[in-house]
């Protein structure tokens, strides 16, 4: 499954099954997170109307799209990646968590004052694990990001809380033939660190 998923930015028509999708999305919000706190969620975008509004609220070239465009607004799917930070923030504020987290500063409800924002590392998971799910049930997709600017919008259009992160969204989908060939991925021993930065990985032989 690993070696099989890759990113793909056109699709054919072909519909998704609901009972496919099932799978794709409860695997996605299966992975664990920081503290149990639970503070990702999913919006799945299937309806031809729904997608419309997500690519009309995140681009005003909907309708005279560039080749990226044009390919991704044929997947039949749209799941968009949500956080809460206060969720995490209030986990964190609780004394068990507090206690061991003081590089935290002295008000954990800061979300400021956090080095790593761990909602987003959850949600970004969570895109992962539809990605591989999605790949599992003989789909393919793509992570894309949902520019900053245009978050307003896509609450509006979908009655998201202004307290959640529109952290990336997945396109999911059949694999329109012909497609090109992706990148190649580098090789391990180029981007992992066996015991200290630079000294490459060495796989075992065999």
């Amino acid at each position: 499954m690993l070696r099989r998923r890759r990113a793909v930015r056109r699709f054919t028509n072909a519909d998704v099954p609901r009972e496919v999708l099932d799978r794709v999305v409860a695997a996605g919000v299966s992975g664990p997170t920081a503290g149990g706190s639970q503070g990702r969620s999913l919006l799945v975008l299937t309806s031809a109307a729904d997608r419309d509004r997500f690519w009309r609220a995140t681009s005003d070239d909907v309708d005279a799209p560039d080749a990226w465009l044009a390919g991704m607004t044929t997947a039949p799917v749209v799941v968009v990646c949500l956080a809460e930070p206060a969720v995490y923030v209030e986990r964190y504020a609780r004394p068990d968590k507090a206690r061991a987290q003081p590089h935290l500063g002295p008000d954990p409800r800061d979300a400021s004052a956090w080095p790593v924002p761990w909602w987003d590392v959850d949600a970004g998971a969570s895109a992962l694990l539809v990605l591989l799910a999605a790949v599992d049930t003989g789909l393919v997709g793509c992570l894309i990001g949902v520019p900053p600017d245009r978050w307003p919008r896509v609450r509006g259009a979908f009655g998201i809380p202004a307290d959640q992160r529109l952290t990336a969204a997945v396109v999911l989908g059949h694999p329109a033939p012909d497609l090109p060939r992706s990148r190649r991925r580098p090789p391990v021993a180029r981007v992992v660190h066996d015991g200290a930065h630079g000294r490459p990985w060495t796989a075992t032989p065999g």
